[in-house]
C-alpha cells in the first residue's frame, strides 16, 4: 500500500483551495501564513506536482489540483464524522451549496427549516453567485442549482434535473385589480418586467399562451432576476417567474399568479452534486432536495 501525505500537508491544501487563500487558510487553521506554504510545498513535493500558480496576486489552482481538491475536501469530512462517532461526539457536517439568488430565497430558504428540524447534525451553508452559467463555480461546493443545459458535465460530480422550466406571469394583488387583466392577451398593453439575460422569455410565453405580438415587447429590464421579482412584488409590472421560486411569495400574498403556467424553452434548473455514494449526510441532503422538488 502507498503511504499517504501527511495530514498537515492536506489539511492546509484543502483549506487553501476551498478559501482561495493562504492567508485565510492559515487564520482558520491558526497557524502561520508560512507554515501554510511550507505544509502544501510537502504536499506538492510528495505529489511531484504544483498544486497552486501565481496569477499576479490572485491564487489559483491547477486544473489538476481543482479535481483533487473535490476527493480530499470529501475524505476529510468523512474522517471527520468517522472520528466523531468513535469518541462519542455529535459531529456537525457542513452541505456547501451555491444557487442564485432568487433561488435561495424564493425556494431553498423558505424550505430549510423543515430540513434542519430533521437533520440537526447537518448544516447547510449557501452561497449565492450568478443566475445563469455553471462553469465559473469552483470545486469547493458540495451541489449546486442552477440553469444549464443537462449535457454539462464536470470531473467527480453527478447532475440531475431538478425544476422544469415552467413560468408564471405574476404582479402584485394591487396591481392586478387597477389593470383588470381577464385573458393572457391583455398583457400585451400591460408594463411587462424582462430578465436580461433571458430577454425573450414573454416571446415564448405568449407564443404557447396563443397571443400574436409585435417584434419587440416594451417594459422594465433588470439583470438580476431576484430585483425583477421584488419589482413585481411592488407594483412595478408584470413580470415572468418559474413557479417554484415564486410560490413562497404567492402564499404569503405579496404575489399573484395571472393564468396558467407555460412550459418555456431553455434549460430547467439542474443540481449539480458531488458524486460521493459513501458521503450519508451529503446524501441525505440531496435526498430531501428532489423530494422536495417533485
Amino acid at each position: 500500500m502507498r503511504r499517504l501525505p501527511p495530514l498537515n500537508a492536506l489539511r492546509s491544501f484543502e483549506a487553501a483551495g476551498r478559501l482561495k487563500s493562504l492567508s485565510k487558510a492559515a487564520e482558520e487553521l491558526c497557524v502561520t501564513h508560512s507554515a501554510i506554504t511550507q505544509q502544501i510545498r510537502v504536499l506538492e513535493d510528495y505529489l511531484g506536482q504544483k498544486l497552486f500558480e501565481r496569477n499576479g496576486r490572485t491564487l489559483q489552482m491547477t486544473p489538476r489540483a481543482r479535481h483533487y481538491l473535490a476527493d480530499v475536501a470529501s475524505c476529510l469530512g468523512r474522517l471527520t464524522e468517522a472520528t466523531a462517532q468513535m469518541s462519542g461526539e455529535e459531529a456537525t457536517r457542513v452541505i456547501r451549496i451555491n444557487t442564485s439568488m432568487s433561488f435561495a430565497h424564493g425556494w431553498l430558504i423558505p424550505r430549510l427549516a423543515a430540513f434542519q428540524e430533521l437533520h440537526a447534525g447537518i448544516d447547510v451553508q449557501i452561497t449565492v453567485s450568478a443566475e445563469l452559467g455553471i462553469e465559473q463555480v469552483d470545486e469547493s461546493s458540495d451541489a449546486v442549482v442552477r440553469r444549464y443545459e443537462p449535457n454539462f458535465r464536470r470531473y467527480g460530480y453527478a447532475s440531475r434535473p431538478l425544476i422544469a422550466n415552467r413560468a408564471i406571469a405574476i404582479c402584485s394583488p394591487r396591481l392586478r385589480e387597477l389593470a383588470r387583466l381577464h385573458e393572457p392577451a391583455d398583457l400585451r398593453s400591460a408594463r411587462l418586467l424582462h430578465y436580461t439575460d433571458i430577454s425573450d422569455a414573454w416571446q415564448y410565453w405568449f407564443n404557447s399562451a396563443g397571443v400574436a405580438t409585435g417584434e419587440t415587447l416594451g417594459g422594465r429590464y433588470f439583470d438580476q432576476f431576484f430585483l425583477l421579482v421584488q419589482a413585481a412584488a411592488s407594483g412595478l409590472g408584470i413580470g415572468l417567474a418559474p413557479q417554484a421560486i415564486v410560490e413562497d411569495d404567492i402564499q404569503q400574498g405579496r404575489l399573484v399568479q395571472l393564468f396558467p403556467e407555460v412550459q418555456l424553452e431553455g434549460a430547467p434548473f439542474h443540481c449539480l452534486y458531488r458524486d460521493a455514494p459513501h458521503d450519508r449526510e451529503l446524501n441525505v441532503f440531496l435526498d430531501w432536495l428532489f423530494a422536495s422538488a417533485a
